[in-house]
């Protein structure tokens, strides 16, 4: 969008500046382009996302049927805010949505490490119902941001199959002490008093619950999940009242592997609740494992120089410590490994010496 030079000596403020000047939007998908530059800020006009802003402008649509709508500012050249509202004047708005930036973490009240700058909301909208859609630019404490606007609109009309555990008092029961489940988060929702899971913000969580049948250490994770997930798993029997166990994001962020893994000291009959989330809205097919955790030497192969190869695999984080020997005693040192993962080829370079070679990992409490 242009701006229109004034004889007067400044530039036209776009115009849908002003809330009874907003633009109505229409049908679904939708996008529309715009523009916050010389935008002003109502009397009485709410802190969208909770931010002054200072450069305001609007737009109005209306529900054509119960459904799910996804709103985005994403390919906006500016910070953005947005905020969505019911009512019919900038004083007595009803907030529904808002959002500043997306993709990021919400670590003890406050919104951090976010991805993008621009602003995304999800809601689930009624029929009939006009929904006021203001984007204004985020203000840093001296200027608010203003420029060119991309605005997205999406909606889903119901009935929407969701996911059968998508409520918490749905989740699904898990037995056993290895356990492989696939299931999917498409169109789930996030819930009232739901705990941000590893502090991310995600919106499409499923439920489960497992009772441990063993006291041991397990691991739980979306491994061949095909997109970025947020594990959790708690104790507690309802929303309110739920304990953190563990909980990850991505199992390997450096490799970027963002699928999710925790290990954790589960304790014989504690009935533990798992959540998987996607970030920031992500969806997909979920693939959910539990396997107990347990120091193992597997692999065996001698290398063409010589040289003997193994695989050790255990409690990720944790020290091993490895001794070896020629005829079961005694056990000789030969090194201490970690790995993040839990899994670590490893090379025994005297093995050459040697024409029987028996190896044992500890693991370090």
């Amino acid at each position: 969008m242009g701006l229109t030079f004034c004889p007067a000596g400044g530039f036209a403020a776009p115009a849908n500046d002003q809330f009874t000047d907003r633009i109505a939007l229409a049908g679904s998908p939708v996008l529309t382009f715009g523009s916050s530059t010389n935008a002003t800020k109502e009397i009485g006009e709410p802190n969208h996302a909770g931010n002054p802003g200072g450069h305001s402008v609007w737009w109005s649509w209306i529900a054509p049927a119960n459904g799910d709508v996804i709103l985005t500012t994403d390919g906006s050249d500016f910070d953005t805010l947005l905020g969505v509202y019911t009512g019919s004047a900038p004083g007595s708005l009803s907030l529904v949505a808002s959002n500043d930036d997306h993709g990021g973490s919400f670590i003890n009240g406050v919104f951090t490490n976010s991805l993008f700058s621009t602003s995304r909301v999800r809601f689930q909208a009624l029929a009939g119902i006009q929904y006021q859609i203001a984007v204004d630019g985020f203000n840093d404490g001296t200027n608010a941001a203003s420029g060119n606007i991309t605005l997205s609109l999406s909606f889903t009309n119901e009935p929407i199959a969701r996911p059968a555990n998508d409520q918490f008092t749905n989740r699904i029961a898990l037995v056993g002490s290895s356990v492989v489940t696939n299931s999917s988060n498409v169109s789930a929702t996030r819930e009232t008093a739901e705990p941000y899971h590893a502090a991310r913000i995600g919106e499409t969580s499923v439920w489960w619950t497992w009772t441990a049948p063993a006291s041991d250490y397990v691991k739980v994770s979306t491994d061949g999940s095909p997109f970025d997930t947020v594990l959790a798993i708690y104790t507690g029997s309802t929303l309110s009242n739920l304990v953190p166990v563990a909980s990850n994001d991505d199992e390997d962020p450096a490799n970027a592997i963002l699928t999710s893994a925790v290990t954790f000291n589960a304790t014989q009959g504690t009935v533990y609740q798992i959540v998987v989330d996607g970030f920031d809205g992500a969806s997909g097919p979920i693939s959910l494992r539990i396997e107990p955790v347990r120091t193992r030497l597997s692999a065996p192969e001698i290398l063409p120089d010589g040289n003997f190869q193994f695989v050790l695999s255990g409690l990720p984080g944790k020290t091993f410590d490895l001794e070896a020997s020629a005829n079961s005693g005694p056990w000789n040192p030969i090194g201490s490994v970690s790995s993040s993962s839990g899994t670590m080829t490893i090379v025994d370079l005297t093995a050459t010496n040697y024409t029987t070679r028996l190896y044992r990992a500890r693991m370090n409490p």
